[in-house]
C-alpha cells in the first residue's frame, strides 16, 4: 500500500511539473505586431509578383532584418531602422515621392538591387525579436536635411571612407559627403580579390564599347587609372583608346566596388578590391563598427549623414 501512496504522490508530480518542461522547450512568442504611426506603403513584392499593402513600421521590420545581420549591434540596426523608415517616405507617393519606377502603383519594392531588400517577418525566427526591438525603440523616427526628408541610402562596406555622391551620381548632395569610416574590420568584403581571364576582359570591355582597339599583348601597356574619388574610388580610366569609370568596370565585370587596383599576368588580370557597395551614405559594417565602439543610433547618423536631424514622421503629416 506504501508503495501505491509514493507512486500516486509521483505521478501527480510529473503531471504538474512536465507541462512546464515541455512548455520552456518551446519557440519563444514573438512579439505583438507593432502599433503603427497610420502610415500603408504599398510594396511590390517580386518573388509573389504582387502588390501588397503594409504598415509602414511592419514593413520597415522586414527591411531591417533583410538588410543588416541580425548579429549586429542594437544600435546599429537602430540607424538602419531609421535609414529604411526614411528612404521608404522619400519615395511615397503619399509624401510626394515618384513610387517605384519599375512598378507600376508600387511605393517601393523588395529587390535590393532597386529599392530595398525585404524577408517576411513572420519567418524571422529568433532573429525576430530583435529587430523589433530596434524598429519599437525609434518608431516613427526619420532623418531629415532643412525639415526635409533625406535620400538616406546605405551601402554595406565603404573601405574607410564614404563618397561624396557627385563622385558617384551625377548630383551634389549636401549631406552626403566624404566622411571617415573607421571601424569595419570585421566586414567579410573589406578586401576581396578577383581573378578574369584577359580574354574574357578584353571581351567585356567590347560589349561596353565595340570601337575599344586593345589586344592581350599591350594591354599591360595600356592601363591606366586617370582619376579617384575623395573616397578612393577610381572615377576613370584609360584602357586602349578609351576611357571607361570605375563605375563602368565594377558594374561589368562584378566587382564589389570601383575602389580598386589590379595587377596583369600573362593570362590573366587580377583586381585588387576594397569595399562593397557603391559607397555613398551610411557603411553597414561601419555603422556596427561604431555602436561596438559605444556610439548610439544618433551619432551614428549624424556622422553618415551630415548637417541632418531626427524628426517625427507626424511632422510630414
Amino acid at each position: 500500500m506504501k508503495k501505491i501512496v509514493i507512486l500516486y504522490i509521483s505521478m501527480m508530480f510529473l503531471s504538474f511539473t512536465i507541462p512546464g518542461l515541455i512548455s520552456s522547450c518551446q519557440k519563444p512568442k514573438m512579439p505583438e505586431p507593432i502599433i503603427g504611426v497610420g502610415i500603408i506603403v504599398n510594396i511590390y513584392d517580386c518573388a509573389k509578383n504582387e502588390i501588397a499593402e503594409l504598415d509602414l513600421e511592419e514593413y520597415i521590420v522586414g527591411v531591417v532584418a533583410a538588410e543588416m545581420p541580425d548579429t549586429f549591434h542594437i544600435e546599429a540596426l537602430k540607424a538602419q531602422a531609421l535609414a529604411a523608415r526614411t528612404y521608404t517616405l522619400i519615395r511615397m507617393r503619399q509624401f510626394g515621392g515618384k513610387g517605384c519606377i519599375n512598378h507600376e502603383g508600387a511605393d517601393i519594392c523588395t529587390d535590393h538591387t532597386h529599392c530595398q531588400a525585404y524577408k517576411d517577418p513572420k519567418k524571422l525566427g529568433k532573429a525576430y525579436k530583435k529587430v523589433y526591438e530596434a524598429v519599437v525603440a525609434t518608431k516613427g523616427e526619420i532623418i531629415v536635411y532643412e525639415e526635409h526628408l533625406i535620400d538616406a541610402v546605405f551601402h554595406s562596406t565603404s573601405g574607410g571612407k564614404t563618397e561624396n555622391s557627385e563622385d558617384v551620381w551625377s548630383e551634389k548632395v549636401p549631406y552626403l559627403r566624404s566622411v571617415i569610416s573607421e571601424f569595419e574590420e570585421s566586414s567579410p568584403k573589406l578586401v576581396s580579390v578577383q581573378n578574369i581571364p584577359i580574354d574574357s576582359f578584353i571581351e567585356g570591355l567590347k560589349d561596353i564599347d565595340n570601337s575599344i582597339t586593345i589586344t592581350k599583348k599591350n594591354l599591360a601597356n595600356e592601363m591606366k587609372i586617370l582619376s579617384k574619388s575623395e573616397g578612393g574610388k577610381i572615377l576613370e580610366i584609360q584602357i586602349g583608346n578609351r576611357g571607361f569609370t570605375g563605375r563602368e568596370i565594377r558594374e561589368r565585370f562584378g566587382l564589389n566596388s570601383s575602389n580598386f587596383s589590379f595587377d596583369i599576368k600573362k593570362n590573366e588580370i587580377v583586381f585588387y578590391v576594397i569595399g562593397y557597395g557603391h559607397g555613398i551614405g551610411m557603411s553597414q559594417y561601419g555603422a556596427n563598427g561604431m555602436a561596438q565602439n559605444g556610439y548610439d543610433y544618433i551619432s551614428i547618423i549624424r556622422h553618415y549623414y551630415q548637417g541632418v536631424e531626427i524628426a517625427n514622421v507626424e511632422s510630414l503629416m
